[in-house]
């Protein structure tokens, strides 16, 4: 008899250790740097910034399971709210699981369809601390251009910074000119809405004529593009620059672009990366973008200040 109570008491603790290990070995859906609140610098959500009709100055919040980005004018109703649990993990090697995958259960204005269970992923850059999510708010269907991309309808892709962002400033070309002359770490690069060109140790050099785009600190390492810069007068609440392309997937020699300072140490800019027609042929016919943000022919820079960023 004692034998077996001795066996059933083994038994029970051994049972107890293999259930607390399982529940130890279970992630939660965000690590703990990902936890709290993220200040949105963009949101693209089918080839648009949602964020310039949303407002810049909006924040998200991550739980250990959740994320939630309010709507400043709906206080009962996010944009979109996620209940979020990790995925499981893909066996297939030519199909690698993301290192974040997660399946979220969706609510909010963003969402077609309410309590639907979609994918949504997110990494933080190592050199920034800038957080990169993906929530789908509707079923995908189709081909994607990035695992990290706001070119889809059923995709938002956030880009985010821990410290709240600077109200943007009116442009002012005299004064903004001696402000671009510096270093810049890219904190995020769109093209086509997509982010994946997004790396560490990515930056701009701006001196008083040029410019440089590398991915190394390394100021003799070679440009992945280059060219030349000027400011022209503002459009509107944005300021005007026009880059003149030597080098790099945008080789096109002028192209006409616009950008924002928030503060004196984040600059974001969008510039179109192709020319059709006429103004092909004619560079003075190029025109600046009208939206604020990435599409398939605009692509768009988030930059600090290097003496703000990790390096």
């Amino acid at each position: 008899m004692r034998i077996r109570l001795a066996f059933g008491v083994l038994f029970y603790v051994n049972l107890l250790l293999s259930a607390f290990a399982a529940a130890q070995e279970i992630k939660p859906a965000f690590a703990k740097e990902a936890q709290g609140d993220w200040y949105v610098l963009a949101a693209h959500q089918h080839n648009k910034n949602i964020t310039v009709d949303k407002g810049t100055v909006s924040k998200i919040t991550i739980t250990a399971d959740s994320v939630l980005w309010p709507n400043p004018e709906k206080a009962d109703t996010p944009l979109v709210s996620a209940k979020c649990v990790r995925a499981s993990v893909s066996t297939d090697p030519k199909k690698p699981s993301d290192p974040n995958e997660l399946v979220s259960t969706v609510v909010g204005s963003l969402c077609p369809k309410q309590n639907a269970q979609l994918a949504a992923r997110w990494r933080i850059t190592p050199d920034n601390d800038v957080l990169l999510l993906l929530v789908e708010v509707a079923e995908y269907k189709g081909n994607r251009n990035g695992t990290y991309s706001g070119a889809a309808p059923s995709d938002v892709i956030f880009i985010c910074q821990r410290n709240p962002l600077p109200a943007a400033t009116k442009p002012d070309p005299v004064a903004d000119a001696k402000r671009f002359v510096s270093t810049w770490a890219v904190l995020g690069e769109l093209d086509d809405a997509n982010s994946a060109r997004t790396r560490p140790q990515g930056n701009v050099e701006f001196t008083s004529s040029d410019f440089y785009k590398r991915g190394t600190y390394k100021a003799d390492a070679k440009p992945g593009m280059d060219g030349t810069w000027k400011l022209v007068a503002a459009q509107g609440d944005r300021g005007r620059i026009d880059f003149g392309f030597r080098s790099g997937i945008e080789f096109q020699g002028r192209s006409p672009s616009l950008y924002t300072f928030h503060g004196d140490d984040l600059l974001m800019i969008v510039y179109p990366e192709a020319e059709k027609g006429e103004a092909l042929k004619n560079p003075e016919l190029r025109q600046p973008p009208t939206h604020f943000g990435s599409d398939g022919s605009r692509n768009m820079w988030i930059l600090r200040r290097v003496t703000e960023a990790k390096k």
